[in-house]
């Protein structure tokens, strides 16, 4: 069972800064997930939120922001005071930190509107960074994956289950060639893993920060646990 860097070591650094995914990578991480929003002049930015009040307590929204703007704001102070500094850093920044170190699993997100074209955006970042091979990308909005995949034939995706029905969420996945299944840890049990592994499909479960819970995920054939803490399955063994 893989454990996938969830925001980097967000339990040891400030959540989707490039110190995280140092650090996850310092701790032998073979896989790291973010997050991924659109900023005011369309630049691609690793951050989970859409807004900064959380991580800089501030109440400007991501999709009103240029970039530029962003990196005025500290998002690592609220962490701890060693973090000073950190700013929200661009998906290529991203990319090119992790490189072919660790797979690399991204979440697009979309707020409460959605980003215009940020698919196509996204796609042509990968492709130009040749990326799609090393990236598997998953999306609660599945238009957005819908869109992925026409764009991109060869895109990895994982399907986040949600709030869809997996009765109905079998035949999309069939339809968007995902290869993966997101559940939450409140919606993995056995059947479902059984289910999802008939239809090759992987099971990815978030978020796992507890030795105890990923052992009995492991008994139930899960291939993968997004963790705060990288090394958390070293502790699960």
């Amino acid at each position: 069972m893989r454990v996938i860097a969830h925001r980097g070591a967000s339990g040891l650094a400030p959540e989707n800064t490039l110190a995280a995914f140092r650090l996850a990578l310092e701790l032998g991480a073979k896989a790291v997930e973010f997050d991924v929003h659109q900023a005011a002049d369309k630049e691609l930015v690793v951050i989970h939120d859409e807004d900064l009040r959380r991580t800089a307590g501030r109440s400007e929204h991501i999709r009103d922001l240029s970039w530029q703007e962003l990196c005025r704001f500290d998002v690592g102070s609220w962490f701890d005071p060693r973090f000073s500094g950190e700013r929200v850093p661009r998906l290529d920044e991203v990319l090119d930190l992790v490189g072919g170190k660790a797979e690399v699993h991204l979440e697009l997100k979309h707020g409460s509107r959605r980003y215009p074209g940020v698919e196509a955006r996204l796609v042509g970042l990968l492709r130009r960074r040749r990326a799609l091979k090393n990236c598997v990308l998953s999306s609660f909005e599945h238009k957005a994956l819908s869109a992925v995949r026409e764009l991109e034939p060869k895109a990895r995706l994982g399907y986040l289950l949600g709030e869809t029905r997996l009765e109905a969420a079998w035949a999309e996945m069939k339809e968007l060639r995902a290869e993966s299944l997101n559940l939450s840890r409140q919606q993995v049990d056995a059947g479902r893993v059984a289910a999802a592994h008939r239809r090759r499909l992987k099971v990815l479960v978030y978020t796992v920060d507890d030795a105890a819970e990923a052992r009995r995920l492991k008994k139930l054939g899960v291939d993968g646990i997004f963790s705060d803490l990288p090394r958390l399955l070293e502790d699960a063994s």
